[in-house]
């Protein structure tokens, strides 16, 4: 496991949460697994001597992007990297805010300025975007007591593992999300007896539209439940009956999502969603 801390000498909010949300995603918005956490502090002092009660660390200042090639260079390694003055470092202005309200002053050539625009409209896409299928695999492990099903609406996940519980040991299930066109599209399929062959042409989609065989072999059952569709944000901390299964997928991951929140209230958020809901099982 390896940590990342932000030495966050200035105050610029916008900057800090760009930060955090780059060193998960690449400049393509692509996800990345150099760390796996990220814990903030006020000094250089402070993060050498945080750094010194960890196994593995990378330091960086509040503006830093870890370009690939550094952590191609630093992959294997393990103890203490310092990123500040490393050349593979891109560094950004302390003092530019980076949101949707007006155009940062970098030139349009620039490295950073690519950055931030790719990042900046896939946020803004993210907002309506139709996830067409899932990339995740299955989760492992027993679903025993399970009355419950709370999914995604993206995709065929949620009925692979309404097939897996069982729908007669299921007394309800409700397909959520906060995205309201990915919701209807989860509806729109869920009303046909039979699966068609190609789906609605939306504006943005995002995957191929390629039911999965379990979906195929389950769907008369999947459309004769009824389903409940639901509008949730998970960010808001909602109460699920106990014995639930909730799937949750990657939402507190979710590149969008860091960049809007910040890594720590993810990362709280999801642990406040668990202990707010013991009685389920959250995966």
């Amino acid at each position: 496991m390896r940590t990342a801390i932000i030495v966050n000498h200035v105050y610029n909010e916008s900057l800090l949460r760009f930060t955090e949300t780059k060193l998960f995603f690449n400049a393509e918005n692509q996800g990345i697994h150099f760390v796996d956490d990220c814990l903030i502090v006020k000094s250089i002092d402070e993060a050498n001597t945080l750094a010194e009660t960890l196994e593995n660390v990378v330091i960086l200042q509040i503006g830093d992007f870890l370009t690939t090639k550094f952590r191609e260079k630093h992959k294997d390694s393990v103890g203490i990297i310092n990123a500040i003055d490393d050349p593979d470092t891109i560094k950004f202005d302390l003092h530019t805010h980076i949101g949707f309200s007006k155009k940062c002053h970098y030139p349009n050539s620039s490295k950073q300025l690519y950055i931030i625009e790719n990042l900046l409209k896939t946020c803004l896409r993210n907002r309506k975007l139709v996830y067409l299928d899932n990339t995740e695999p299955m989760a492992p492990g027993s679903f025993n007591n399970v009355r419950h099903l709370y999914g995604l609406a993206s995709g065929w996940k949620t009925v692979q593992l309404a097939e897996m519980i069982g729908f007669d040991s299921l007394e309800s299930i409700t397909v959520y999300d906060k995205n309201q066109v990915q919701l209807e599209h989860a509806r729109w399929a869920h009303s046909y007896e039979v699966l068609p062959d190609q789906c609605p042409t939306y504006a943005q989609t995002f995957g191929e539209y390629k039911p999965h065989t379990v979906s195929k072999q389950t769907w008369k059952q999947w459309n004769e439940f009824d389903v409940n569709f639901k509008q949730i944000n998970l960010f808001d901390l909602p109460q699920f009956p106990a014995q639930s299964l909730i799937w949750i997928s990657n939402v507190f991951r979710y590149e969008s999502n860091i960049f809007e929140f910040g890594w720590e209230v993810c990362k709280n958020t999801h642990k406040q969603l668990c202990e707010k809901n013991k009685e389920s099982i959250i995966i």
